[in-house]
């Protein structure tokens, strides 16, 4: 009896020594118990859930922005029925962006409610990469020639850091693209994109615009100096002996500057401008 009670006194004491350093812990370290079960709501909670047509995970655009888009992106998309996709990031994580958008529509299921079938715009500003990725059926509206068009158009903006500009654009190319596919003339080496009778008309329909308001503001302008009756010499107007030459100067007055823009070096690729492009995608840098 008396070693039992010996050895109750012993484990009392053990438990008592191990409740005080735990208490003593907890009040140097406060966040150290917290922080065993944060591990796993953190590693729970490092993808966020992709809501709606636009991820902006980098904060490239204000909420007006990403709102108007969001509405235009859903548009374009229940008219067409493939999705139309734009994703924001600050690192993706290297190596082909292209693959991670992939990624990204599976393992989210993209698409689902559109056969399967979208178009992704991702960027990425860690090193300033940029892919356009068709999925599904959308790959024969997004056509190599398709996909690097609309880079060669949205890369300026990128670069500038206009970004609702570029993303707007891109929607609105999307439009134009899949509709053009649904007409059976998808946008190729042979049908090429804004290059048909569109791009003269509006250049000339401007260039008449320009010209009679021009001519109307010119004619304004001479019917408001006729003041005066016409004579036939200049001599007329001066007085005999008025005039004394007495110093000649030159004045510079105006100059002319013209600017030619340089075009940016890019390094060689499967696709042009420093573009690359495989069966479904295409990237590059901004």
């Amino acid at each position: 009896m008396k070693k039992y009670r010996q050895k109750n006194a012993a484990a009392g004491m053990v438990f008592m020594i191990m409740f005080l350093v735990s208490a003593v812990l907890s009040v140097i370290y406060p966040g150290m118990f917290g922080a065993i079960g944060a591990v796993e709501v953190s590693a729970a909670g490092t993808v966020p859930e992709f809501t709606g047509w636009v991820q902006d995970d980098a904060s490239l655009l204000s909420s007006e922005e990403e709102d108007a888009l969001e509405k235009e992106c859903a548009r374009v998309s229940e008219v067409h029925g493939m999705g139309v996709y734009i994703v924001t990031t600050q690192d993706f994580g290297g190596g082909d962006i292209k693959n991670w958008q992939r990624q990204i529509f599976t393992e989210y299921g993209l698409g689902a409610d559109c056969a399967d079938s979208g178009v992704m715009l991702a960027i990425s500003m860690a090193a300033r990469d940029w892919g356009l990725v068709g999925f599904g059926e959308a790959q024969g509206a997004f056509t190599t020639y398709g996909r690097e068009r609309m880079g060669e158009l949205i890369l300026d903006d990128l670069s500038d850091g206009e970004f609702y500009d570029a993303f707007a654009r891109y929607v609105s190319m999307a439009d134009d693209y899949l509709t053009a596919y649904e007409e059976g003339k998808p946008y190729t080496e042979d049908h090429h994109y804004g290059e048909g009778w569109r791009i003269p008309l509006i250049i000339g329909v401007s260039f008449l615009l320009s010209l009679s308001v021009s001519l109307v503001i010119v004619l304004t302008w001479k019917k408001s100096m006729n003041t005066r009756v016409r004579r036939d010499g200049a001599l007329e107007y001066m007085r005999e002996g008025s005039f004394q030459l007495s110093n000649r100067t030159d004045r510079f007055l105006y100059h002319t500057v013209s600017r030619t823009k340089r075009q940016k070096e890019s390094s060689s690729g499967s696709g042009s401008g420093g573009m690359h492009s495989d069966h479904s995608g295409t990237s590059g840098k901004f």
